[in-house]
């Protein structure tokens, strides 16, 4: 049974690998916030610069907050104020350009974002999705 738990674990700690960091924010000064991050049943607040954002996540900023994302392959996403953000799939190898694979799904809000290096290597792959449409990089 402790073999069990011990090899969950070690599974979850591989799969939560970091993908990027927040690098700026503005805060929301009547909820003294900045963002919630959904990280699967999980909930937890983007407060200053230095967060680190996973696979998977679901960014939700408030009111009049906004933030900086700066990805692995230096990716940036400049999220509005009011923006649901979701990391649908997030993959980065820099030797195997077939690996990389990028879908961000923006439920709401506003958004920029400035492509790196998996945009170059596999730009087929690098996908964004919003309720009305799927923009994705074709070179």
């Amino acid at each position: 049974m402790r073999i069990v738990f011990i090899a969950l674990f070690l599974v979850s700690f591989l799969f939560s690998k970091d993908i990027g960091i927040v690098e700026k924010v503005v805060v929301d000064d009547t909820e003294n916030q900045v963002a919630l991050v959904q990280r699967g049943e999980e909930v937890l607040f983007i407060t200053s610069a230095g967060f680190k954002v996973q696979k998977k996540d679901i960014i939700k900023t408030f009111k009049a907050s906004k933030l900086k994302i700066r990805f692995i392959d230096d990716t940036i996403i400049y999220i509005g104020p009011k923006t649901t953000l979701e990391i649908a799939q997030y993959y980065y190898d820099k030797q195997n350009k077939q690996n990389n694979k990028t879908n961000f799904k923006i439920k709401q809000g506003s958004y920029k974002i400035k492509t790196g290096d998996i945009e170059k290597l596999a730009p087929k792959q690098f996908k964004i999705e919003t309720q009305f449409s799927t923009i994705g990089i074709r070179g």
